[in-house]
């Protein structure tokens, strides 16, 4: 039996290899913008902020060259959860003006305008801070990340566990799927949700994986040891991934943009006196 495709389950939050505006940014500079605009996310209380915020994340599409249907095609599990949270809102919150009333029965259903507006709000503000992460995944390589952390400032040895971790995922899900498959053939019945498959899948699935994983990693640790990993407090690199003056003016720029937007916003919303405007 063969695994269904994992890509049609789990969105695809892996770097893509292009040449957009975007990949070429320096890993440093779309990490602070990355921060920034997470932060303001969170900070910002009105819904006309979020939708901004929105709107920007979907214009930036473009320059990272994978167009919205990429994103909306990967993220499909995400924006069906965001609607979820949205749904929660709207029928659990019952404040402000009363908008749509239905009684069944001995049930009534009421729509308010506080639910209807905080659930939008809340539902962009999931959707900004997963749209961005996604967005930097795929559009930052991370051996140029780890790499430029370092010359940033980070000790090497943590660096090399970023990328140790990064090149252990794929590994071990190749090996999870060769391990499935072998305990199919086998006659192994894994599928299900029932406590009883569950521990099945622990017992014939993790256990072997666990097992495979602490042989690699031993495997890594002494190939370390043989190469006298550590020895030195610093390290060379191939590649140079320092900042330039404009990277670096970009990283003071970029949240200093954002506390303005932020500042502009609040500043509205505060003026209107209306809440989630």
């Amino acid at each position: 039996m063969v695994l269904p495709d994992r890509q049609a389950i789990y969105p695809g939050l892996t770097y893509v290899d292009s040449s957009s505006f975007l990949h070429r940014l320096h890993p440093l500079v779309k990490l602070v913008l990355l921060f920034s605009f997470s932060f303001t996310v969170f900070a910002l209380s009105s819904l006309v902020g979020e939708v901004l915020l929105f709107c920007l994340l979907v214009a930036a599409l473009p320059l990272a060259g994978l167009g919205p249907a990429f994103f909306f095609r990967k993220l499909r599990f995400i924006l069906f959860f965001g609607f979820f949270i949205f749904l929660v809102q709207l029928l659990a919150v019952r404040e402000g003006l009363l908008l749509w009333q239905l009684a069944l029965g001995p049930l009534t259903l009421s729509l308010w305008s506080a639910g209807f507006l905080g659930g939008l709000a809340m539902m962009l503000r999931f959707l900004n801070i997963i749209g961005a992460s996604f967005l930097f995944v795929a559009t930052t390589d991370p051996n140029r990340l780890a790499y430029a952390l370092m010359e940033a400032g980070l000790p090497y040895r943590f660096g090399f566990m970023l990328i140790t971790a990064l090149r252990f995922i794929p590994l071990f899900q190749l090996e999870l799927t060769q391990v499935r498959n072998a305990q199919l053939a086998k006659g192994i019945d894994l599928e299900g949700l029932s406590p009883r498959k569950l521990l099945t899948a622990v017992k014939y699935l993790y256990l072997p994986l666990v097992i495979s994983a602490l042989s690699k990693v031993e495997t890594l640790a002494i190939s370390m040891e043989n190469r006298a990993f550590g020895l030195y407090p610093s390290r060379t690199y191939l590649a140079s991934q320092a900042l330039t003056g404009r990277e670096k003016g970009a990283c003071l720029a970029i949240p200093l943009l954002f506390l303005l937007l932020y500042l502009a916003l609040e500043g509205g919303s505060s003026l209107a006196g209306i809440p989630y405007l």
